[in-house]
């Protein structure tokens, strides 16, 4: 009999674990990592957004409640660091990028100001000589974070909360959850009961549910009953450079845009209906296979489509993006970083769950269950602390941050039910 079982071996998930092993036995199920993602499993249609080498990581953002769960988790990284023996982030900076005087940017400087983050504004022209390799539009303008900005490998940091969570005790049982009950143990006491694909059951006394966008397609909240989420198709493309190249761009920082882009930039890429140009992009990061890569990918509200059932979501990520759209988000590679070769290129797919009220939920669906998902593209950077603030509030109904926590309430598309059976 476990403290707390875990379901959903991902960022949030794996960080819940880590934190909730430091005072309590814990279960962490979850699969790992398919050795070949790119090449279709019949038998799998479970995967992960931490996939991958890049998540870009800041203190100030547009949106002033997830700069705050960002500002508790950034400073652990090398706690995390440490304690696992495993390097998870890389400070480079970030640039944040919009038309000077409308909402993004200006929401943007507002956060950095309140929260008194270490950052500087720079027009457009500034930056550009700041990063000569980068065509940075000159009527834009730039916040500039340098310390405690980058990327992190969500890859690592998973790798590397699962292993301080084993240092702690914590079991990990690498299959796949198939469905929760809750079930009545001896004469009265009630237990919930993890069942994995292979037929085991896991009992705990409590069980947190960490599963990203795929909650909805499995039997995990109850019968007939699934998070209210939106979940969208994210794509992006890898543009392999040499090695030579990324040495001559080594200070680029990681770049997140919202405006109206470049007079000379490619003008056929997937746009967001508020404002004509969003994405994000990496810096060159050196990938398992050994080659260099620069990432970028587009807006989740670029391309208007929905995943609404599980076969949607494996073949989205056993096939990914058309070949169009990943040459669109070449071509705006190219378009800001200057004076690069390209070697080669490709499309990589992700999922985005999105809440309608854009922030994670962390809730309790009953004493004995919590939940933990609704990254909504933003939680990579952040997950350290939404682990933390779901075991807290589950284990020992915390909730010990500044930010009311009606925020993150969870909603339900169907009335929850629980059944209960004998064991």
């Amino acid at each position: 009999m476990f403290d707390l079982c875990v379901v959903g071996a991902g960022l949030a998930g794996s960080a819940a674990a880590k934190h909730a092993s430091k005072f309590s036995r814990v279960c962490l199920v979850g699969p790992d990592e398919p050795n070949k993602k790119c090449s279709p499993d019949p038998n799998r249609d479970i995967y992960g957004g931490h996939y991958d080498e890049g998540r870009i990581y800041m203190q100030s953002t547009s949106d002033p409640v997830w700069a705050k769960l960002a500002q508790r988790s950034i400073p652990r990284y090398t706690d995390i660091e440490v304690e696992s023996g495993i390097d998870i982030a890389s400070e480079v900076g970030c640039l944040m990028i919009g038309n000077r005087g409308e909402d993004y940017i200006t929401a943007v400087k507002d956060v950095a100001k309140k929260d008194r983050i270490g950052a500087k504004v720079l027009s457009g022209t500034a930056a550009r000589s700041l990063f000569p390799f980068l065509s940075i539009p000159e009527d834009d303008e730039v916040v500039f974070e340098a310390q405690l900005a980058g990327y992190i490998s969500p890859r690592r940091l998973v790798k590397a909360q699962i292993t301080i969570a084993k240092k702690n005790g914590c079991q990990h049982v690498q299959e796949v959850a198939r469905g929760i009950s809750r079930v009545v143990r001896g004469d009265t006491d009630m237990v919930m009961e993890v069942t994995t694909d292979s037929g085991r059951r896991i009992l705990a006394k409590k069980v947190l549910v960490a599963t990203g966008a795929f909650t909805a397609f499995r039997n995990l909240l109850g019968n007939g009953v699934s998070p209210d989420t939106k979940l969208y198709p994210l794509a992006v493309t890898k543009l392999e450079i040499s090695e030579e190249d990324a040495k001559k761009i080594r200070t680029m920082p990681s770049i997140l845009y919202f405006g109206r882009g470049g007079k000379d930039w490619t003008q056929d890429f997937p746009v967001d209906p508020r404002t004509p140009v969003v994405f994000y992009m990496l810096p060159p990061i050196r990938y398992p296979d050994g080659k260099y890569y620069i990432k970028l990918g587009h807006s989740h509200d670029s391309i208007p489509k929905l995943l609404h059932t599980r076969q949607q979501m494996k073949q989205w990520f056993d096939h990914g993006p058309d070949a169009r759209l990943t040459r669109q988000m070449a071509d705006m590679i190219l378009s800001v970083v200057q004076d690069i070769k390209v070697l080669s290129y490709h499309g990589d797919s992700c999922v985005v769950d999105v809440a309608p009220s854009n922030r994670p939920y962390i809730d309790k669906i009953h004493d004995q269950m919590g939940i933990a998902i609704g990254g909504n593209g933003y939680a990579a950077k952040s997950s350290d602390e939404i682990g933390r603030l779901a075991v807290e509030l589950l284990m020992n109904g915390k909730w010990d941050i500044e930010l009311p926590r009606s925020l993150f309430h969870v909603k339900l598309k169907s009335g929850y039910g629980t059944s209960c059976s004998k064991l």
